[in-house]
C-alpha cells in the first residue's frame, strides 16, 4: 500500500464519504458539510467505491511523444 498525502479538504472529503458507507451521514448531510453539491458527493462515492481514496487522484499519464521523432525522414 502506498502513501497518500491528502489535504484537508481531501480528508474532510474522505471522513465525510466513510460516515456515509457507515450510514452515519446522509448525502445530503454531506454536501452541504462540505459545500458541494449532491451530484459531486455521488461521483466521490462512486470512485471511493471503484478504488478508495486513491480513486481521487489523477492517474499518472505516460510523457506525450514528440511529433518529430515520430518522422521518417
Amino acid at each position: 500500500m502506498s502513501l497518500i498525502t491528502m489535504s484537508q479538504k481531501e480528508l474532510s472529503r474522505l471522513e465525510a464519504i466513510q460516515k456515509i458507507r457507515a450510514h452515519r451521514l446522509s448525502v445530503v448531510q454531506a454536501a452541504e458539510l462540505l459545500n458541494i453539491s449532491r451530484s459531486q458527493v455521488h461521483r466521490l462515492l462512486q470512485a471511493y467505491d471503484r478504488g478508495g481514496a486513491n480513486a481521487w487522484f489523477p492517474k499518472k499519464r505516460p510523457p506525450s511523444a514528440d511529433i518529430s521523432t515520430l518522422r521518417q525522414s
